[in-house]
């Protein structure tokens, strides 16, 4: 049913994007693509999901909330466009990335070297990420003409930028800097506490947006369900993550849309590769950390980083440590009605720990 569920989701928010006039009036004309690029690429739809069925599970009518799903998905994408410019990510979804579409463009129309090309096109693709910004803003002001209230509505919009940009940014901010700290002076927690500011804040605020927008008015901001229901989706968000962690290394490429083992050509000292480099030895750990920073692997290599891994009980860790906070969001679940959209919930929360893409 979840799949099922879910490409119904897809299906909606995909037409509310398509048809928005936001970027009509974008110039230039590359520029309107490379905004209206990431939200048309489809994906998991997981946050308007959330915020529909978490509308829903407190008796909301779900067709009042479609604009802030649609926000959410846009508001993602940006951060997803200004994540691979940070990480210079090649691929997103099995597709070129956005700033390197752009640099292609450039090399061919106007004869640019492949460095210059690829500056342009890093600095056309943080312009499409600032553009898509405005665009989720103005798709969630429109949840006033669908139902909510104007001062609701004012109330979302607030807590999108007052809250979740503040802490989302942090948590990229965070994680850009953790290489930098070395994998030393780090811990379970600190990495956690980024991973729950760079994902779990976003699915917060959708959790809680659908929330409020099933109870119909902002006087149940301080509601206990409101906060619980924040909860789920946080702890449901570090548990995401963690898995999207263990597929950097050990996923299949295909399934992925894009390469295995990106995490280490940056050198993230994701949660796996913490635990691995804390329970090695001195020789381990160096050779482990010689891994870290290389421009792309052999199969050989990423097979020896698995087994290293693997053998040093890190990826047992990691894998039940996931699977503990979904549960733990799961158990959350079971105070609030028993209705479809709890049904849905829980079987999302079981998806993110189980998926392979």
């Amino acid at each position: 049913m979840l799949i099922l569920e879910l490409q119904k989701v897809a299906d909606s928010i995909n037409r509310l994007i398509r048809e928005d006039d936001f970027p009509g009036k974008i110039s230039p004309a590359y520029l309107k693509a490379s905004v209206i690029d990431y939200p048309s690429r489809g994906g998991k739809r997981l946050r308007p999901a959330v915020l529909l069925w978490t509308c829903g599970l407190l008796g909301g009518k779900t067709a009042s909330a479609k604009f802030a799903a649609a926000a959410v998905e846009i508001y993602h994408n940006w951060t997803l466009v200004h994540d691979d410019i940070i990480d210079n990510d090649k691929m997103r979804r099995g597709k070129p990335s956005s700033h390197f579409i752009i640099a292609k463009l450039a090399e061919k129309r106007f004869r640019m070297k492949p460095e210059e090309a690829l500056s342009y096109g890093k600095d056309f693709a943080i312009l499409a990420g600032d553009i898509q910004q405005g665009w989720a803003a103005n798709m969630l002001l429109k949840s006033a003409d669908s139902g909510v209230s104007p001062v609701l509505t004012i109330h979302l919009s607030r807590q999108l930028y007052e809250l979740v940009n503040r802490n989302l940014i942090s948590g990229e901010a965070l994680d850009v800097e953790m290489p930098h700290l070395g994998i030393g002076g780090l811990s379970p927690s600190k990495i956690e506490k980024m991973l729950d500011l760079k994902t779990g804040a976003l699915l917060r605020y959708c959790a809680e947006t659908g929330a409020m927008i099933g109870l119909g008015s902002v006087k149940f901001a301080s509601d206990r369900r409101i906060r619980k229901i924040g909860e789920f989706a946080s702890l449901s968000g570090v548990a995401f993550q963690l898995k999207d962690d263990w597929l950097g290394i050990f996923g299949n490429e295909k399934k992925l849309g894009k390469p295995v083992g990106s995490d280490l050509s940056e050198g993230k000292p994701t949660l796996l590769i913490y635990l691995a480099w804390k329970n090695l030895d001195r020789p381990g750990r160096t050779k482990l950390l010689s891994f870290l920073g290389k421009p792309s692997y052999t199969a050989g290599e990423l097979e020896t980083v698995r087994k290293m891994i693997r053998e040093s009980g890190a990826e047992g860790r990691v894998l039940k440590r996931a699977e503990f906070l979904a549960n733990s969001a799961k158990n959350i679940l079971l105070d609030f009605p028993d209705n479809k959209y709890r049904k849905l919930l829980l079987e999302l929360a079981d998806f993110l720990t189980s998926r392979e893409k």
